[in-house]
């Protein structure tokens, strides 16, 4: 068989069995979502200061969840009806736990969870920290070991409660709380992990909304974005060449279905793409719900 004849088969071999590109995925599914699902937490005496959910990657079906200043140090996992599984115990301080994510690291083909420990009610500290650490495949796994990425911010201290993972670059996007406009600001990868050393967020502008901003989340494409706060879900869409800070300086595309909760606070996306879910604080409330909007 002559060369070129070869090299014609194995390159219609890789284009035939070559995987879809996953970021193009977002671009077939409807950024129309319905009226939600709700399934009551249960035990009811858990997760009473539920800050931050993130889908499994490792546990299909199940959602990682984490309360906030004041708590125990647990990483509780939950299922898509609502009963606690069971919670893995931090080695490290739960001072005032705002949001979580789930996504890639520094490891290739390893999923990663990503702690921020960035609420600051007085708007006083200057150091924050953000925890990150191998994504525990079982509930039996004990994580002993993490990363530690501190910062502090360019131009004050604010308190902030909303984390974004960009999956495409493995930068982290932290947005403020209380502020009129939210303010942006950018942890470049590879972010720095020497407990010495304290990064200067990069500040990359101001959303056209702000206030009561308490979640995000980032979709596993990295081509959809939310951002809540106790009465509204903003959604944007996001096109590969666009950083989530340019895309964040834009008005919300759209505002999306929200049941009102007691203290609403975290929203993750579904890691299949087919909705999101949403979780309260309790507060006064005698329970809280699971609240999941799926895709039309």
């Amino acid at each position: 068989m002559k060369t070129a004849s070869v090299l014609l088969i194995i390159s219609l071999l890789f284009s035939t069995c070559k995987p879809k590109d996953p970021v193009a995925v977002s671009e077939e599914l409807s950024d129309e979502f319905g009226t939600p699902t709700l399934t009551r937490v249960q035990p009811d005496n858990i997760l009473n200061e539920c800050s931050g959910i993130a889908d499994s990657q490792k546990q299909p079906g199940m959602i990682w969840a984490h309360e906030d200043w004041g708590s125990v140090e647990n990483l509780y996992l939950l299922n898509r009806q609502g009963a606690i599984m069971g919670s893995i115990k931090m080695p490290f301080n739960s001072y005032d736990w705002e949001d979580m994510a789930v996504g890639p690291g520094p490891q290739a083909n390893e999923s990663y969870v990503y702690l921020a420990a960035i609420g600051d009610n007085s708007s006083l500290e200057d150091v924050k920290n953000i925890y990150r650490f191998v994504e525990p495949a079982n509930l039996n796994t004990q994580v002993t070991s993490f990363d530690q990425i501190r910062f502090r911010y360019p131009d004050g201290s604010f308190d902030a409660e909303v984390l974004l993972l960009d999956p495409l670059t493995r930068d982290i996007f932290i947005v403020t709380k209380w502020t009129p406009k939210g303010h942006i600001y950018r942890l470049r990868y590879p972010q720095s992990t020497d407990p010495n050393v304290v990064t200067t967020a990069e500040k990359v502008g101001e959303m056209t909304i702000g206030g009561d901003l308490t979640g995000g989340a980032v979709s596993v494409t990295g081509r959809e974005i939310i951002v809540r706060g106790y009465t509204g879900i903003y959604y944007w869409k996001r096109t590969p060449e666009q950083s989530i800070g340019e895309v964040l300086r834009q008005a919300p595309a759209k505002n999306l279905p929200y049941t009102p909760e007691p203290q609403g606070e975290a929203v993750t996306f579904d890691r299949e793409g087919k909705g999101y879910f949403t979780l309260s604080e309790r507060r006064s409330a005698p329970f809280i719900n699971l609240h999941f909007y799926p895709r039309k």
